[in-house]
């Protein structure tokens, strides 16, 4: 072979290009695992651009397309299916595409027709989404050839099903194998429906707003991408019976770094100074009941107590000691439920605690994931719940919230900051009551989700009651250690945020003062919601694996998001103050908040001013929100 035959498929089929005058060549490199990216779509959709008898009406020509790709089938059917959405956006769809929507049976789904738990939900959320499916079930059917996207995901499902005894193929778990590739399916099946979604509101206006910038402003999409994979919704309680999983208390020697276990008998308890607002970890029964004691007693004179669960994982309640369930193989880690609700969540764990007492024997828990477990008869077994609604029934100034908050994300939803709001807001005793009521959040260490709320309720307050000496810019301390513009949270990312907000810099710092005050109370747990972000960045430099530095650069990227999203939320308490906040902050979000860009700016965190050659990519919306949640071993079923 000489060296002039050696050509790559751009300079091949540029040739090609050249010689038709109407032949454009363009490369997809689509993911081999789940949806593509949305830059990609946006090439795709750029070239079609050039093809004016695309959207020209009196023009009935159509462009042919043909897509090329390893082995034809999977990749190269979806690119089929995506091509031909757009021209049915052209020419019509088929009229099969047109029948009458048939009723959804939420009780039995019909999962030949993709009617899976993330579909319907997608479908419910947007408009028009049962006809927006059947018009991509039709072009799917047409497609077909080489394999059914929807049929795919229930073959992949029925060969999960079937597996007794679980076995390897390719070095992997034969379950996990395959459902990998049902999650993958389906995870472009939802794609396609957004893209639907997408080509009705912008085919007729020639893309004008590219995919990827569409995406932003419908960030519960990607949301709802993260949620694909509900297989562990359905997983038995009996796995813990039959000591699958195990048992693990929340509390452990060495939780209790702030020691208030003395005092309130729960772990971690401490107070925002000067304000009402209070964080600690999970309590059992008995701490539960010393906290609203202590809230009630000459020391703090609240007028109520509102608790705050901020826990997305299942807890239960064994002779009051509170336990969540987890695998052998990773005792420290909590299983994560990706998309559940309250109402979910709570029957869940009822359905535990049910088994737990049909079980009526001893059962083998972890009181420290460093101990060996033991065999514990438990006599009382509750759900958290439970416990809230007997001090609720003892004590009518005591309100208990739920507001589950998945760990190790990014930080608090919006959905989840607005029941925050709207629950304080409407609060008459913060007025009427000069110590006014007592809002305490956990979650299960009382460190990271806690402290987020914990900021969010502070900043509620001061915005309801006045902001205190030592929020105006002039009156901060100054800081002279290095990168102390680090520490104080002046990441490029952060300020190009804050020079287009309305009093940006003023807003920052009543953030800024906010967290300095979360953290006055609880600096042994070392915990900082700013400067955590720089620290977690720096560990990435001592990092012993590339697995490790990866882990930290995505915890420090969670930090900066959160930190982010207090300084929208602060923008956001300011500018609808006038207006009581009748405006929550999820639709100020899409609103005010796209009109300034913020969405654009979550879609590119990074840290190149501390990475100076730039070795680490832009980090998403995507990327942070859809990241798939270690598994640790597959136990339910596909919803």
């Amino acid at each position: 072979m000489y060296e002039e035959d050696m050509h790559t498929c751009q300079e091949i089929y540029s040739i090609y290009a050249m010689m038709a005058t109407n032949g454009r060549y363009l490369r997809m490199p689509l993911r081999s695992e789940g949806a593509p990216d949305e830059k990609v779509i946006d090439q795709f959709l750029f070239t079609l651009k050039e093809v004016p008898s695309l959207f020209d009406h009196e023009n009935t020509s159509l462009p042919t397309m043909a897509f090329i790709g390893y082995a034809g089938v999977y990749r190269t059917t979806f690119a089929m299916v995506l091509g031909t959405l757009v021209l049915a956006h052209k020419k019509g769809f088929p009229e099969e595409a047109y029948q009458s929507l048939q009723a959804i049976d939420d009780d039995h789904p019909d999962l030949q027709k993709g009617e899976f738990a993330v579909v319907l939900k997608l479908c419910r959320m947007i408009p028009d989404g049962f006809q927006l499916k059947q018009e991509v079930d039709v072009l799917i059917n047409k497609c077909d050839k080489m394999g059914n996207i929807r049929k795919q995901i229930t073959e992949y499902k029925d060969q999960l099903d079937s597996i007794k005894e679980d076995y390897i193929i390719l070095g992997h778990s034969a379950k996990d194998y395959f459902l990998k590739r049902a999650v993958k399916h389906l995870e472009r099946y939802c794609y396609l429906i957004m893209l639907n979604y997408y080509l009705h509101q912008q085919f007729s206006k020639m893309f004008s707003q590219p995919f990827s910038v569409w995406m932003q402003h419908h960030p519960e999409l990607y949301r709802l991408l993260g949620e694909v994979d509900k297989s562990e919704l359905t997983a038995s309680p009996k796995l813990i019976t039959n000591e699958t999983r195990f048992l693990v208390a929340d509390d452990y020697l060495g939780l209790d770094v702030l020691s208030s276990q003395r005092e309130v008998k729960v772990s971690n308890f401490r107070r925002v100074p000067g304000l009402p607002v209070y964080g600690m970890s999970q309590p059992s029964t008995e701490g539960m009941a010393k906290l609203i004691q202590l809230m009630e007693s000459r020391k703090h004179n609240h007028s109520s107590v509102h608790s705050f669960n901020l826990r997305a994982e299942l807890i239960i309640e064994c002779d009051n000691c509170t336990y969540t369930p987890r695998e052998l193989s990773h005792l420290g880690e909590n299983i994560i439920l990706p998309g559940i609700d309250r109402v979910t969540l709570e029957k869940v764990e009822k359905e535990m605690k049910e088994e737990l007492l049909k079980a009526e024997k001893q059962l083998q828990v972890y009181q420290d994931v460093t101990e060996p477990r033991q065999s514990l008869q438990f006599e009382n077994v509750c759900t958290v719940q439970e416990v809230a609604a007997e001090q609720m029934k003892q004590n009518g100034n005591f309100h208990y919230h739920r507001l589950p908050v998945p760990d190790l994300k990014a930080g608090l939803m919006e959905n989840v900051i607005d029941d925050i709001l709207g629950i304080i807001k409407d609060l008459d005793d913060i007025y009427t009551d000069e110590d006014g009521p007592a809002l305490v959040f956990n979650c299960q260490s009382g460190k990271g989700r806690t402290t987020n709320a914990m900021a969010i309720a502070g900043l509620i307050i001061w915005h309801k009651k006045g902001f205190p000496v030592g929020v105006k810019l002039g009156e901060q301390e100054r800081i002279s250690v290095p990168h102390a513009e680090y520490t104080k949270g002046e990441f490029s990312v952060v300020m190009q945020l804050v020079r287009r907000l309305p009093w940006g810099t003023q807003v920052k710092r009543e953030v800024d003062l906010m967290l300095d005050k979360c953290s006055e109370t609880m600096t042994p747990m070392h915990h900082h919601l700013r400067e955590v972000i720089f620290s977690t960045y720096n560990k990435i430099k001592v990092a012993k694996t590339d697995a490790d530095a990866e882990s930290l650069r995505q915890m420090s990227l969670d930090y900066l998001e959160r930190y982010i999203y207090l300084i929208l939320f602060n923008c956001y308490m300011h500018l609808e103050r006038c207006h009581n906040w009748e405006k929550n902050f999820t639709t100020w979000m899409k609103d005010t908040g796209r009109k300034i860009g913020a969405y654009e700016i979550l879609d590119n965190l990074h840290f190149h001013d501390l990475d100076s050659d730039e070795k680490y990519p832009v980090s998403t919306i995507r990327d942070r929100w859809s990241r798939k949640p270690l598994r640790h071993y597959f136990r339910g079923a596909m919803m």
